[in-house]
């Protein structure tokens, strides 16, 4: 009995500590944006040197041969042991410790979960090596090939050379099924028919994605680096997630040090990026949106077209001109705006004046491209050489 009462004055002790700790814990400050900063690329300098340690320790044990092979694995093994060591354990990593910054979770501000710290250890290390590893697998896989060249590469690697298993799927594809009324060979059927069916489902599926991946993966890099620019640009604004793991998680920082100093603002920077944001999506909507869109309505366009010569239906805009007709100068307009904008040159931005060829084939103004070969002989876009007399002008070449 005594041994029993030592025991639960210890947990209400450690129950103590523990909620002081906490209520400590939530009266500590947010930790500012420079804080943050400096920590970040304390763990990125400390992360970078175990990553050297393990690549020279894997080099002394294996060979340069394979230490080359495999860069990859063993620099992620040293980012991921350095972040296992530091927030997988619970304890702050070399550069929040060096910033008096501690990670919390939630309004509350209560410690990181043993759950929650594997998710951000996994987003921070794991994740991109997996998508860097996928992609390079898909463009190693010819993944530019058509359909018919790429899947029976798919299946020969996918097929399962023994087993019984795979015996049960040969039996089941080549049509060669027992005549025997015997549950045991009928439930081996029905398994196989199970297996094979559900095998071509993902050759199938592994298939489609490896043929979309090329359209599929530029278009996502894109998003994701949009979404990294826009997480920074709030971090910018707001002070709390730096990382897009963080924000992902929900991991934020608390200064737990002394203020010896006024918080800067990264406002400005801010901006920047917000400025930069906007240019990155009008680029977008130029070159993938709007093209769409057009190509939508002259789709539509026409379907109306060929409904109303059906039906002999006059189709009317709301100014009352003939819907066809308007669609017709909308398109003729678009491709005069095309032509305006494609006759620009690329040193002044303006429409061209007297414009000049290249030997390469590129057309300037005149006095744009002489005065840029008198200070370098090559072409302001291919930089392939040229000289002054190389240059013909085109007469009659924007009318």
């Amino acid at each position: 009995m005594p041994a029993e009462g030592i025991i639960s004055e210890i947990i209400q002790e450690d129950e103590g500590s523990s909620r002081r700790k906490i209520s400590r814990m939530r009266q500590y400050p947010r930790a500012s944006q420079a804080e943050i900063l400096r920590a970040s690329e304390k763990d990125d300098h400390y992360a970078a040197y175990l990553c050297n340690v393990c690549d020279d320790a894997f080099r002394r044990a294996f060979g340069t041969r394979l230490s080359v092979a495999y860069e990859k694995e063993t620099r992620l093994a040293g980012c991921v042991l350095y972040y296992i060591l530091t927030t997988g354990s619970g304890l702050q990593t070399l550069g929040e410790e060096y910033c008096d910054i501690q990670q919390v979770a939630g309004p509350s501000r209560l410690p990181l979960a043993p759950a929650r710290r594997a998710l951000l250890v996994f987003f921070q290390t794991v994740l991109p090596y997996i998508t860097e590893k996928i992609s390079a697998k898909a463009v190693r896989a010819n993944i530019y090939s058509s359909s018919s060249d790429s899947a029976p590469d798919f299946e020969s690697n996918e097929r399962i050379e023994d087993g019984p298993t795979a015996r049960l799927i040969d039996a089941a594809e080549s049509g060669h099924s027992s005549r025997r009324v015997d549950n045991a060979a009928d439930h081996d059927r029905d398994l196989a028919g199970s297996c094979s069916q559900r095998l071509r489902s993902l050759r199938s599926l592994w298939t489609l994605i490896i043929q979309r991946w090329p359209r599929v993966f530029p278009s996502l890099r894109d998003a994701f680096l949009f979404a990294v620019r826009a997480n920074l640009m709030l971090f910018y604004f707001e002070g709390v997630y730096y990382q897009l793991s963080n924000r992902v998680v929900g991991v934020k920082y608390i200064h737990m040090g002394k203020l010896f100093y006024k918080k800067p603002k990264y406002h400005m920077l801010g901006m920047f990026l917000l400025i930069q944001l906007g240019i990155v999506g009008g680029d977008w909507l130029r070159r993938i949106a709007l093209p769409n869109l057009v190509k939508s309505l002259r789709v539509q366009a026409m379907d109306q077209k060929l409904t109303s010569g059906q039906r002999g239906i006059l189709l009317l805009d709301e100014d009352g001109n003939h819907a066809i007709e308007s669609a017709e100068l909308g398109k003729t307009a678009f491709e005069n705006v095309a032509a305006v904008s494609s006759s620009k040159c690329s040193l002044c931005l303006s429409p061209r004046q007297h414009p000049t060829a290249t030997p390469c084939g590129h057309v300037f103004c005149w006095n744009c491209i002489t005065d840029w070969c008198n200070e370098k002989a090559e072409c302001p876009l291919c930089r392939s050489p040229m000289r002054q007399s190389d240059l013909a002008c085109m007469y009659n070449a924007d009318a």
